[in-house]
């Protein structure tokens, strides 16, 4: 007999180090390495996808790969996936079972031992019955808020889709044996996996933004928004396993670069001396939300129109040195309101991951969501209350 667990037992797909993999491609961008979002099999999402992330099909996969180091990617394994589809055939579907009145009927036996419906019953309510439960519950809820749309679709067959390939660059698996691996009968059990957590980010972001208050919108306009910025930037890469004796090399190029722009050559001199040995690139405008680093962000505001650094500006890419050309006026709030209240969303769930949690027990509470299994829900209250 199966110890009685306290936690849903979750499995988790192994994680593929895209870091390493793809350490050596020369990537020109400075945006940063955004810590990616995974998905994990639990009742609630752990954070706060904003639309602009959902959207960006391109940084998406390895932005859910690169979360894995924060966020365990956990789905039904070959065995608990079939003894979870086994509590909700017992849960939903008793006719279905040949079970007699005092449950005492087989289900199996081995040398001598005999397991009966109410013990399986038992050790599976321990361990998968609050997952399957709400899972159940969540998607009657949800299903109706967002209701299914050709949109919403093709956005998870593109997500399943990068998972399937990824897995196959990286780790030799087909579709198939992903699938399978995971626990998932088919594709569409795995898209119909995907549109919960898609449905529950989308009730947990909503509910964020619900929390927003004008007062904390005039604010963060006032202290956060300014006009976008148009730069270009001369960058000496390192890699991210650079010794000390290699960073001290790009810096001191880096420092040559500025000593040239400072003895009166012009940026565009300067980067054609250094072609070999530089990557160069034009940003173009980007917004007080734009995705790059903290420290090229303060450089481009702090500096003047038609003016360069005075010392590198250090990233996780490299030594940058960065122009800033001009700068647009500041947009007026009542036109990029919605973006402001997505953006104060996103620091806090940032700030309070337990917010997507309580997000989903407010909406159950609010559907009207009662117990008629006191076992079930103690366990509930338990596991909630590690999130109030």
């Amino acid at each position: 007999m199966a110890n009685k667990k306290d936690e849903v037992k979750k499995k988790e797909i192994k994680k593929v180090d895209v870091k390493k993999e793809t350490k050596k491609a020369d990537t020109k961008k400075v945006e940063s390495k955004t810590k990616g979002k995974k998905i994990a099999k639990i009742e609630e999402v752990k954070s706060v996808p904003t639309k602009k992330e959902r959207k960006n099909d391109s940084d998406k996969l390895l932005k859910f790969l690169e979360f894995m180091d924060k966020y365990r990617l956990a789905i039904y394994g070959v065995i608990g996936g079939v003894l979870a589809t086994v509590l909700v055939v017992i849960i939903i579907w008793p006719d279905r079972i040949a079970k007699l009145k005092d449950g005492t009927e087989p289900v199996a036996e081995i040398d001598g031992m005999i397991l009966t419906a109410d013990e399986l019953y038992e050790d599976m309510k321990e361990i998968y019955s609050i997952s399957a439960l709400l899972d159940k519950i969540d998607n009657k809820i949800l299903e109706e808020k967002y209701p299914e749309t050709e949109e919403m679709n093709d956005e998870l067959k593109s997500e399943a889709e990068n998972y399937y390939n990824v897995y196959n660059q990286y780790q030799g698996i087909s579709k198939e044996e992903f699938l399978s691996n995971n626990g998932f009968s088919s594709e569409k059990a795995f898209i119909e996996y995907l549109r919960l957590q898609y449905r529950r980010s989308k009730y947990a972001e909503d509910y964020v933004k619900s929390l927003v208050t004008e007062s904390e919108i005039n604010k963060f306009y006032e202290d956060e928004v300014y006009g976008d910025i148009n730069t270009k930037h001369i960058l000496v890469k390192v890699d991210s396993s650079a010794t000390d004796e290699e960073l001290k090399e790009a810096e001191d190029l880096a420092k040559e670069i500025i000593s040239k722009l400072d003895e009166g050559k012009t940026f565009d001199e300067v980067k054609e001396e250094y072609k070999d040995q530089i990557t160069y690139e034009e940003l173009g405008y980007k917004s007080y939300n734009a995705n790059l680093e903290s420290a090229y962000m303060e450089e481009m505001q702090k500096l003047e129109d038609n003016s360069y650094s005075k010392t590198p500006v250090k990233t996780s890419y490299g030594y940058h040195v960065v122009y800033r050309i001009d700068q647009k006026e500041k947009p007026v709030l009542d036109d990029i309101k919605d973006e402001v209240i997505e953006s104060i969303a996103s620091k806090k769930s940032s700030e309070d991951t337990n917010l997507s949690y309580v997000a989903l027990d407010k909406m159950r509470e609010d559907a009207g969501l009662k117990f008629s299994d006191t076992v079930l829900e103690k366990k509930y209250e338990t596991y909630m209350s590690k999130y109030k």
